[in-house]
């Protein structure tokens, strides 16, 4: 059986080096950045705090910190009514990754 030559194809050492640089630099993060979405919550309870409570721990819930707070949060700003036997708030807090 005819031996083949096999042919290696190499590329260009400083090519390979900078198209690597070029795809680590844009994946990386700065230090400084920090990514901060805004979310709301909503809940009905039987008192104002206890529907305010829920409405905050539903922020906590979609976002990944409960039970367990990871990312930073703001202090809530609440929002309520009532309808005479029941609460309804909406919270709404700044959850920061970093």
């Amino acid at each position: 059986m005819p031996s083949r030559e096999v042919m290696h194809k190499v590329a260009c050492p400083a090519a390979v080096a900078a198209a690597l640089l070029a795809a680590l630099t844009l994946q990386m993060p700065t230090a400084h950045a920090e990514s901060c979405v805004t979310k709301h919550g909503s809940a009905t309870g039987i008192t104002r705090g206890f529907a305010e409570y829920e409405s905050f721990l539903i922020i906590r819930q979609v976002t990944g910190n409960w039970p367990f707070e990871t990312d930073r949060i703001s202090k809530p700003a609440y929002k309520c009514r009532s309808d005479g036997t029941l609460w309804t708030c909406s919270a709404t807090a700044k959850v920061c990754k970093g």
